[in-house]
Formats: C-alpha cells, sequence, structure tokens
C-alpha cells in the first residue's frame, strides 16, 4: 500500500491514508477544510438582512469551539452578498492554477486558422496563436481543446485532395460535372437515373496488432500469420434510384491482374443485360472515375449502343463519387472480422455478406452532393 507523509493543521506529522479508506469527520473549515455549509452562510445573511449583531457573547462563545464562523467571514460573505447578489462558496480548485479560457479575438483567430488548416495538430495552433500576440503566455492544449468544443468542431481522419484538382481545368470539369447539361454534366438528368461504378483493393497485410497491454518482463504475443500481403481487387457499381436499389460486384485476386478492358466490358455487359430485364427501355446514367479503361471506344460503344449514357467526373476529385464512400463503408464492416480472414478466399465471402447487407444507395449519392429527384 502506498503512503505518504504530511503536516497535520498542528503542524504534527500525520500518515496519508491509503485509497479507499472511510472517514467519518472532515477538517473544520478554519483549518483549511470543506467550506461552511450553505445553511450556515444564509445564517449570517439573515442576521445581516434583519440588522442583528455579528458580534454577542452567545457567538464568542460559539466561535471559540469552533462552530460558527469568525466574524471577518462573516463580513466577506456580507460583501459577497453585496456585489453579487449571492453568498455561494467558491470551487476548490486543489491549488492548481485557473484556467484561461480563448475568448474574444484569440477565439476569432483560432476559427480562421482552423478555416485555413483544418489538418494542423495543436501544438501548431498553440504557436500561430502565441506568435499573433506574443504579450499573452500560450495556452494550455486543455484550453483549445474547449475553445474547439465551443466552436462545434470534431476530430476526424485527414483526407488529402491532389493539388492537381485545384487545376484551373479540373476545376472547371468539376462545375461543368455539377452544373451543365448533359452531355457535358448531370443538371438535367435524374438522380435515380444514376448508376456510379468504382474500383478498390482490399488487401489483407498482417495479423499481429501494432500495440497491446501487458506486464513489462513478457511479450505482447499474438498467435497467427506473420504477414498476408495478397490482394482482392473489387469492382462495383450501385443504383441512386431507391425503388430499384440495386448493386452488382465482382472480384478476384491480384495475381490475375488488374482492371482490365475485358474485365471491365463483361461487368458492364453484365450490368445492361439486367437493367434490359428489369427496365426495359429505360435509359441510364453510367459515372465513373477517368481510369484509362473507362475511356475505351469499345467500351463506350457498349453503354451508348443500348441505350445509355456515360458521365466522366472530374478529374481527382473521388469525394464526388458515391462509391468512395460505399467502399469506406465496406472497410469499416471488414475490420470487423479481420481476424477471421485467414486468406483471399475467406476475405471474398466476407465481402459478399458485407454487401449483400448494404441499402438505401441513394443516401450515397445525396452525401457527395446528388439532389433527390
Amino acid at each position: 500500500v502506498k503512503t505518504s507523509w504530511g503536516m497535520a493543521g498542528n503542524g504534527q506529522q500525520q500518515l496519508r491514508l491509503p485509497l479507499g479508506v472511510f472517514i467519518t469527520d472532515r477538517p473544520h473549515p478554519s483549518w483549511g477544510g470543506n467550506a461552511y455549509s450553505l445553511d450556515t452562510r444564509e445564517e449570517v445573511i439573515t442576521r445581516y438582512l434583519l440588522g442583528l449583531p455579528l458580534e454577542t457573547p452567545d457567538l464568542r462563545a460559539l466561535r471559540d469551539v469552533y462552530t460558527y464562523p469568525c466574524l471577518q467571514t462573516c463580513l466577506n460573505w456580507i460583501e459577497q452578498f453585496r456585489q453579487l447578489g449571492h453568498w455561494l462558496p467558491k470551487r476548490a480548485n486543489g491549488n492548481h492554477e485557473p484556467f484561461r479560457e480563448i475568448r474574444g479575438q484569440v477565439l476569432v483567430r483560432l476559427t480562421l486558422f482552423r478555416v485555413a488548416h483544418p489538418e494542423a495538430p495543436i501544438s501548431h495552433l498553440r504557436a500561430f496563436l502565441f506568435n499573433m500576440d506574443p504579450t499573452i503566455a500560450p495556452y494550455s492544449p486543455s484550453a483549445v481543446v474547449r475553445a474547439e468544443k465551443l466552436l462545434g468542431l470534431r476530430t476526424k481522419a485527414a483526407s488529402t485532395t491532389c493539388e492537381r484538382a485545384y487545376w484551373a481545368i479540373n476545376m472547371h470539369k468539376r462545375a461543368m460535372f455539377w452544373d451543365s447539361n448533359y452531355p457535358h454534366g448531370r443538371a438535367n438528368v435524374r438522380t435515380r437515373d444514376i448508376i456510379d461504378m468504382d474500383q478498390a483493393g482490399m488487401k489483407i497485410e498482417a495479423t499481429n496488432p501494432h500495440f497491446g497491454k501487458t506486464v513489462s518482463w513478457e511479450r505482447c504475443h499474438f498467435d497467427g500469420v506473420y504477414n498476408r500481403d495478397r490482394k482482392l481487387n473489387l469492382m462495383m457499381a450501385v443504383s441512386a434510384d431507391p425503388a430499384y436499389d440495386m448493386e452488382w460486384h465482382e472480384y478476384w485476386e491480384q495475381e490475375e491482374g488488374g482492371t482490365t478492358l475485358y474485365k471491365v466490358y463483361l461487368f458492364y455487359e453484365r450490368i445492361i443485360d439486367r437493367l434490359d430485364i428489369d427496365h426495359p427501355g429505360r435509359s441510364f446514367l453510367f459515372t465513373f472515375d477517368n481510369l484509362n479503361v473507362h475511356h475505351h471506344p469499345i467500351l463506350l460503344h457498349l453503354i451508348t449502343s443500348r441505350g445509355h449514357r456515360y458521365l466522366f467526373r472530374a478529374p481527382y476529385w473521388s469525394v464526388d463519387g458515391p462509391m468512395e464512400y460505399i467502399f469506406n463503408t465496406v472497410h469499416v464492416f471488414l475490420l470487423t472480422f479481420f481476424r477471421d480472414c485467414e486468406d483471399l478466399d475467406e476475405l471474398g465471402n466476407r465481402l459478399d455478406i458485407i454487401i449483400a447487407q448494404l441499402n438505401n444507395f441513394l443516401r450515397y449519392f445525396l452525401h457527395v452532393g446528388f439532389p433527390n429527384t
């Protein structure tokens, strides 16, 4: 049991009690204990309001046995009542320095910094605030956290957009995609007539977690496969029509090759054949990224010859693709099965189970900015 020595109010050395020990009394307020009760404070204020004296033989006798606050304490409460209108005690701070809150112009600077640099750590933000006004001591990290909470900011995983996305030509292509009519954009196309398609890679890298907890003289050991780096390619397309709510997917091992024209052609042919059965005569708009194979004339001819349309998203703007967020959902669910995926066959089975449980794909389209049409 850990113990430590301290000094009692009478100057004698005493042993600090171990954690979990119950006590029946607390130090008197005059000895540095807890504050006087609200009843005692209210009684003093009542005497003051009624014009009763605060120094009488009876009160002096009570003060001699430390059952009534001294005269100076009573005067302090009366002055507090005059200035603040109450007699509440102050909160004990444990002899710590009071918190310095970020308010006023400093809070405005914090807001502007987060707008310009949402990815910056707290240390950079503290340095910025100090450099803007070196006369003020640096704010603590906890003060920054409280200020960001006041602004409604939340911690999120940082995302990166390629600098080429901000080239003028790519910004123009993005504006055309969202605001122009077909064939230059999707403005005059109903969202429920859109089918988005994309590819992703699923890779099992290792089974050992990075960290664990154990005693200092033992290894944090976990039985499992040392390293697994084989990859599974996933190709998937979803319909935005809530009444249809259809998905198509296909996966294969990396050893069989990447995303070739042959695989993409067969995938789209399977989708179009199903559309001809479920929605004969209806024209859908296929949207996809700028992968080279997507620009192949054979693939584009397959789409248009069957009565459908196609549209490329702006280069490097992956945030405009609903499939990107669907892949993220699939990945999150895969993490729950990570310890069970010993090979790519099991990984493929888990993909089938997860994708079969997904529905309401329209919400992903609405999330990236498509209207509910």
